[in-house]
């Protein structure tokens, strides 16, 4: 098979021990290739990894050919079988590992079997230590991540959490432990990811033998419990072994969004001046989801705090009128008017208030359709950012596992759909976003500043401590700094641009050139691209807009690409009795959260008349 290199998304980086980072992948394979093989191949095509499969026959010759062509190393990746087979010379661990994998510059084996081949590779690479293969017990196990690896394990450092395990997955019991072997990931039940050194190679073993398909359908946010053996030890071994090979992403910025809140003191259990000292204290921020409906409903002195803590308090935009499924509609000229109309209200607020409002949609109740992304793009929105993931009401899903774990999905329209989480979804799930490049989005109602906001406040505290760096801030910004790129032969950068602005920063004390791109399906529908409000000249090619820029030293670049509006628009904004049911609709919810929310039979009824009026 040919060795192939495609560009992806991948993870920010970290530190190779000082080794020689590796140009590419090797992946061990029988004559015929095998199902988790080709994922696997996939996963490195996703993180930007070039890779090329070999027999074991032929593993000597390109291990040589690469170190003596480019004086560079490979890593090896395999399953246990096909390594063992491939190791069938070596009878002890006195024995020494052929040339192919001693200048490897590390190894990656996965897919234990319990058997006495298995055992024996086990024993070989442990070096005599005596060990076993075991299917862990039950099908939930509690995991912890070891703190002592942070180059390979970045934000999942110290993780405990509950994660469930197949029928594919396996612990190593090692009954004595040499100091050469570290343990990565570990439960009651054994290891589940280990690295020994031997010989001067690190091994990396993961006893699974699933290998996660990122080409899957996804229909929810990715859960991470749910394919921690097939997922988390590849992911973190990609990031670490291609640290200056693969896409990287930028440090991790963060924003907690709320939804619904009209600019006055109190929303619910929401009280801005408690909020803001709540931020204070424990470093965070907050864009609230404002519906444009709302923007002759403000207060002077709410709108003085937006105005002077701009720091941490922004908005963004949620939906239009916040009737159920407005933006699951199919008609893109209806679409086209919703957007137009929560465009003018926004404007409308900004010059009442002299706030700015990031162009960033929030769908209410989640609901998309294919068309709203594009409809959006060419409406000058930067982005979306949604709990749901997939289109609403039948439309068809095209998104996969893969577009989860990228920094947008980028199906519908190529345009940015953000992920954002509740805290519900755990501590280990941002931490593995982070690990992918993503930047750090919780999701809340008023209803979390419930008694201080004493569980939100104690999640915040858990994401500070992980080992990251993550930067709070508005929303937009978060957005505008996420991207992801990687040092092209020569010095130049290639960056690969999500939202419709992005912001590039150069830090260093050498101008800074970059190859930018982004998937682009309406490159008939490019007004102008700009670079520091100066238009840049640009080309399409092979489905990406693409386009070159220089930042000075200490300085930065603020790209925007500026897009034709060519849909239809639909004449109809609503009649009377829409206006009407929205206006009640929108003063029963805010009823309901800023007096009914605290009594739990007032709420059930509350709800019901909503659900009625939807």
């Amino acid at each position: 098979m040919p060795m192939q290199e495609h560009p992806a998304s991948g993870s920010d980086g970290g530190s190779h021990l000082g080794v020689t980072p590796p140009s590419r992948a090797v992946v061990l394979s029988d004559e015929i290739f095998s199902s988790d093989g080709r994922k696997l191949t996939v996963l490195l095509d996703f993180f930007g990894i070039p890779w090329k499969t070999v027999t074991s026959g032929e593993l000597a010759g390109e291990c040589a050919g690469v170190a003596k062509d480019r004086g560079e190393r490979v890593c090896i990746l395999s399953s246990a079988p096909s390594m063992a087979a491939a190791l069938e010379g070596i009878v002890d661990s006195a024995t020494a590992l052929p040339a192919w994998m001693s200048s490897a510059s590390s190894v990656y084996i996965y897919g234990f079997q319990q058997t006495a081949q298995c055992r024996g590779l086990l024993r070989l690479l442990m070096r005599g230590a005596e060990g076993e293969i075991r299917k862990p017990t039950g099908t939930e196990v509690a995991v912890k991540v070891t703190n002592d690896f942070p180059d390979l394990c970045g934000p999942l450092s110290g993780i405990r959490a509950s994660v469930q395990v197949t029928d594919k997955d396996r612990c190593f019991d090692l009954q004595s432990k040499a100091d050469e072997v570290q343990s990565i990931v570990t439960t009651d039940c054994g290891g589940l990811f280990v690295s020994a050194l031997r010989s001067g190679v690190r091994f990396f073993l993961n006893p699974s033998s699933a290998v996660i398909d990122i080409q899957a359908p996804a229909k929810s946010y990715f859960d991470v419990k749910e394919h921690f053996c097939s997922a988390v030890p590849i992911a973190m071994y990609l990031r670490w072994a291609f640290a200056g090979t693969s896409w990287t992403g930028t440090e991790t910025r963060g924003c907690l969004i709320v939804d619904d809140p009209n600019l006055k003191p109190r929303y619910g259990f929401l009280r801005f001046s408690d909020a803001l000292d709540l931020m204070d204290s424990h470093n965070f921020t907050t864009s609230i989801a404002f519906i444009p409906w709302n923007w002759r409903r403000t207060d002077r002195k709410t709108v003085r705090q937006f105005q002077l803590r701009n720091d941490r308090l922004s908005l963004c935009v949620h939906g239009c009128d916040h009737s159920a499924g407005e933006f699951a509609t199919r008609s893109t000229a209806l679409l086209n008017r919703r957007i137009k109309t929560a465009i003018e209200r926004m404007e409308l607020l900004s010059r009442k208030t002299s706030l700015e409002p990031d162009t960033i949609m929030v769908f209410p109740q989640g609901s998309f359709s294919p068309e709203a992304g594009r409809a959006l793009k060419l409406n000058g929105f930067v982005a979306a950012v949604n709990t749901e993931v997939a289109p609403s009401g039948g439309a068809q899903n095209d998104t996969t596992i893969a577009d989860l774990w990228s920094v947008a999905i980028m199906k519908y329209g190529t345009f940015p759909i953000f992920t954002r989480r509740y805290i519900t979804h755990g501590l280990e799930n941002f931490a593995f976003d982070a690990l992918l490049g993503k930047p750090c989005l919780l999701v809340a109602h008023h209803e979390v500043f419930k008694a201080r906001g004493r569980e939100l406040m104690e999640f915040i505290g858990r994401l500070n401590s992980l080992k990251w760096t993550v930067r709070w801030g508005s929303l937009g910004d978060a957005i505008r700094h996420s991207f992801r790129s990687r040092k092209a032969p020569g010095g130049a950068h290639t960056i690969r641009m999500y939202a419709e602005c992005l912001v590039i920063e150069n830090q260093s004390a050498e101008s800074q050139k970059a190859i930018v791109k982004k998937q682009e399906s309406d490159y008939d529908c490019v007004q102008a691209v700009t670079a520091n409000q100066e238009a840049v000249a640009h080309v399409c090619e092979n489905g990406d807009l693409q386009f070159a820029v220089t930042t000075p030293p200490g300085e930065k670049t603020e790209i925007r690409i500026v897009y034709f509006d060519k849909l239809e628009l639909d004449p109809d904004s609503g009649g009377m009795a829409y206006r009407t049911k929205i206006r009640i609709r929108r003063h029963l919810s805010e009823f309901r959260d800023n007096y009914v929310s605290q009594n739990d039979l007032l709420y059930a009824i509350a709800a019901k008349l909503k659900r009625l009026l939807s």
